[in-house]
């Protein structure tokens, strides 16, 4: 199955988060398949460092909820508290080593109080639209 992620990082080597994310993606999740450039943007939802961010589409046998699951821990191997992740409906915004979201998983639409996909929030930020036309995937 295919499913496009979206990684931040704000705090620290930021390219060393990124890089180490996209490893540990790969052999926790499956192999990437498109990958876009890594750029540069303003916090979004609150006043902080810049973020670099990046989109990237993997191949897995993972299911949304055990894919959510792994995702988590390797926010947390990376050196993000567990419970800095924004819960659902709220704007808590913090500084982090790492941010994962699952942007599109195949052609699956769920709502749950842990899960969202497609992602919430995917239209409300340019920067994840223009790193998703870079991959030319449809949002």
């Amino acid at each position: 199955m295919k499913t496009v992620l979206s990684l931040g990082s704000n705090l620290g080597d930021r390219d060393f988060y990124l890089a180490a994310a996209r490893q540990l993606l790969e052999l926790r999740v499956g192999e990437p398949t498109r990958l876009s450039p890594v750029i540069e943007t303003k916090s979004w939802g609150y006043d902080s460092h810049d973020y670099l961010n990046q989109v990237v589409e993997y191949e897995t046998e993972l299911e949304p909820m055990e894919l959510l699951r792994v995702l988590k821990e390797i926010e947390v191997a990376l050196g993000r508290p567990a419970e800095s992740k924004t819960k659902p409906g709220t704007q808590d915004y913090k500084d982090r080593t790492i941010d994962i979201d699952i942007l599109y998983y195949e052609d699956v639409e769920m709502n749950t109080p842990e899960l969202t996909i497609p992602h919430p929030r995917i239209q409300e930020r340019p920067f994840i639209l223009d790193l998703l036309d870079k991959l030319k995937i449809e949002n």
